[in-house]
């Protein structure tokens, strides 16, 4: 099979890394695999021979009006039909709208299949994604059963033409105990003897400003917590500002990005996810991995992964909620290693496995294209 996955862009993040492993695990398995999409830092023409760049980016929100993004789809979608035609490509796998829209334009007339992942979006954006999807793709794809749940009462999908389906999570090795100790020693300081970390881009469905105001809440019940933020983005300056504006700069530090997130994640006694909409979160998987027990807001799929033996969920934007649940967990030492153990067991589940969930994938494309 010669399937083509399309993304927005390449920045680090979890739908980006989906893409590249499932593109990864397809080759392995034998078939003919592609990427396309806008140039980022994890994926270009350097880093893999069959990717083919593809102004998508431009089609996205950050394209600047609506006639100008749907020109560059327009543009962008006949790019990418020279490209299906060149490599006879036989099936698009687009991963979020604007993918969609441009992987529609490029198989007009052509007979080629689009399937689009909705990865999650803030909800008044769902009934806008529904939209796309039912005009775009011939089936939708999600991570998360809620999601898939909320595709059909709230974006009109056809619940016949949504299909979940999990996201592989590659098992990073866990670090060395002396490396974990001297890392957790460095960020904890002094004074510190609590450690929650976030690995999360700095914008806005992070929720990087509600997880300020959470630490200085649970600061003043707790000062010994110290808080460690590991990733950039859009939002790095206002976060900045945020902090200062708190007064909690000497217990919450931004790293910026790290590409040894699984260190800091093995640091910490407490994984803390704020955000304003996720549909499943791989970097609460990637914190099982280590070990670490997880406190999220109750987005879509968040509640499929994190239950009460793991960690806790609150609701979303509930700051005072986030603090009073950061100072439970983190005061129950027992509980939290009763945790520690649940959750690297978790992690272990079949539905978290990349040659699982790519021989799922293979079997989709297989079942679709007739050659199941």
């Amino acid at each position: 099979m010669r399937i083509l996955q399309l993304c927005t862009r390449f920045p680090p993040g979890g739908i980006q890394r989906h893409v590249i492993d499932l593109t990864l695990g397809l080759r392995a398995r034998g078939q003919e695999a592609w990427i396309a999409g806008t140039r980022g830092p994890w994926m270009d023409e350097q880093k893999d021979t069959r990717f083919r760049h593809i102004d998508v980016h431009n089609v996205a929100a950050e394209g600047g009006s609506t006639p100008r993004r749907l020109w560059t789809a327009l543009k962008s979608g006949l790019a990418l039909r020279k490209v299906l035609k060149a490599e006879g490509i036989e099936l698009v796998h687009a991963h979020e709208s604007a993918p969609a829209l441009v992987g529609w334009v490029a198989t007009r007339g052509m007979g080629i299949p689009v399937f689009v992942t909705f990865h999650g979006a803030e909800p008044e954006r769902i009934a806008e994604f529904g939209r796309i999807a039912r005009m775009c793709a011939d089936l939708i794809i999600t991570p998360s059963h809620n999601s898939a749940r909320d595709l059909v009462t709230q974006g009109g999908v056809p619940e016949d033409k949504v299909r979940v389906m999990g996201l592989g999570v590659q098992q990073k090795p866990r670090p060395q105990m002396e490396e974990i100790a001297a890392l957790k020693a460095e960020l904890l300081g002094a004074e510190g003897k609590t450690l929650i970390v976030t690995v999360a881009r700095l914008a806005h469905q992070k929720a990087i400003d509600h997880l300020i105001l959470a630490a200085k809440k649970a600061l003043g019940i707790n000062p010994a917590l110290r808080f460690v933020v590991v990733g950039d983005g859009p939002q790095r300056e206002q976060a900045r500002a945020w902090l200062a504006e708190a007064g909690v700069g000497d217990a919450v530090r931004f790293i910026g990005h790290s590409d040894n997130a699984p260190l800091y994640m093995a640091a910490a006694d407490l994984f803390f996810l704020p955000s304003r909409w996720e549909s499943l979160p791989i970097t609460i998987v990637e914190a099982f991995q280590q070990a670490t027990p997880v406190l999220a807001t109750d987005t879509a799929g968040v509640t499929e992964l994190v239950t009460a033996d793991v960690g806790a969920v609150v609701p979303v934007g509930d700051v005072d909620a986030m603090a009073a649940q950061l100072i439970a967990l983190t005061s129950d030492t027992e509980g939290l290693a009763a945790m520690s153990d649940a959750a690297l067991k978790r992690s272990q589940d079949e539905r978290f496995s990349p040659p699982h969930v790519q021989a799922a994938f293979e079997a989709l494309y297989a079942q679709w294209l007739g050659r199941a």
